[in-house]
């Protein structure tokens, strides 16, 4: 469990590695989320249609005891929340009456999509993204439509970590890539849908030969993601223009700064351990 990241926001991130029944629990906890603190485990578990043990073992899966500890875990979140809220209207009323500068309103906002961006990328899922990178042979980057300018950073990056790196914007060059890629390779795919056929096609072909996938998509479930063996989340909004481009922009840019820096850590904790024995040879 990420330290500082909120119950809600942990059931949010993990939903689509989990089992049906357990999805039915977190849709269930997170549409009524301030309820929760009135229902036993008994209670919730026949509202969602699941046995009580599975209340348990969902809650053990989270990270906590029992449901007892989980259940005060979401209602202290609702606390915070509704904390949160009254702080943003107490803001906005503030800006009503002195006119925030654009500027203002740009630096808050991106700060706020930060936070977002983090929050659904826990520590586990960045540190088994880059070991996938990290022990590749091979890395073949995919970005489709506005997650292409992030990926063509991701791969300019890795290349500067001397990493091999196939990184082709043709839809034909980027399937001719793939079919070269064998078990010990990984494939990055970045997609805000994650619904394109043809990205589709080239993670499932990467997936058959046993290729290590990382997705990088929206947070909600998609075909990419769910093949995927590692999966990140990009935060995105349904029609970007305006602010909102600029924060998507922000987001998907975020992960890819994220895994980038965990890698130049890792690569630094790696080189100084050689440094270590080849000073003791």
């Amino acid at each position: 469990m990420m330290r500082g990241m909120s119950c809600l926001a942990i059931i949010r991130s993990a939903r689509d590695e989990m089992s049906a029944n357990e999805k039915k629990l977190a849709d269930f906890i997170l549409e009524n989320a301030p309820l929760i603190r009135d229902y036993s485990s008994q209670q919730i578990a026949a509202s969602v249609g699941v046995s009580q043990s599975s209340v348990v073992k969902f809650s053990q899966k989270i990270g906590y005891k029992g449901f007892t500890d989980l259940k005060l875990a979401i209602h202290e979140s609702v606390i915070k929340q509704g904390a949160n809220v009254a702080l943003l209207q107490s803001a906005d009323a503030r800006d009503r009456s002195a006119a925030v500068s654009p500027r203002e309103e740009l630096y808050r906002s991106k700060s706020e999509a930060l936070l977002r961006a983090s929050e659904l990328n826990d520590e586990r899922r960045i540190d088994a993204a880059v070991s996938a990178i990290a022990h590749a042979g091979r890395v073949q980057v995919i970005g489709v439509g506005n997650a292409y300018i992030a990926s063509r950073d991701l791969s300019l990056k890795l290349m500067t970590l001397g990493k091999a790196v196939i990184a082709e914007g043709d839809a034909h060059l980027q399937l001719s890539g793939v079919a070269t890629l064998t078990r010990g390779d990984c494939l990055v795919a970045c997609s805000d849908l994650g619904q394109e056929p043809a990205l589709i096609q080239i993670v499932k072909q990467a997936k058959k030969a046993g290729v290590a996938i990382v997705s990088m998509t929206g947070p909600g479930g998609n075909p990419v993601s769910a093949l995927a063996d590692v999966r990140l989340y990009m935060a995105s909004a349904a029609t970007e223009t305006g602010l909102s481009a600029v924060l998507a922009a922000v987001s998907r840019q975020h992960v890819v700064d994220l895994v980038y820096f965990a890698l130049v850590s890792d690569s630094g904790r790696m080189l100084s351990g050689k440094s270590r024995a080849s000073d003791a040879s």
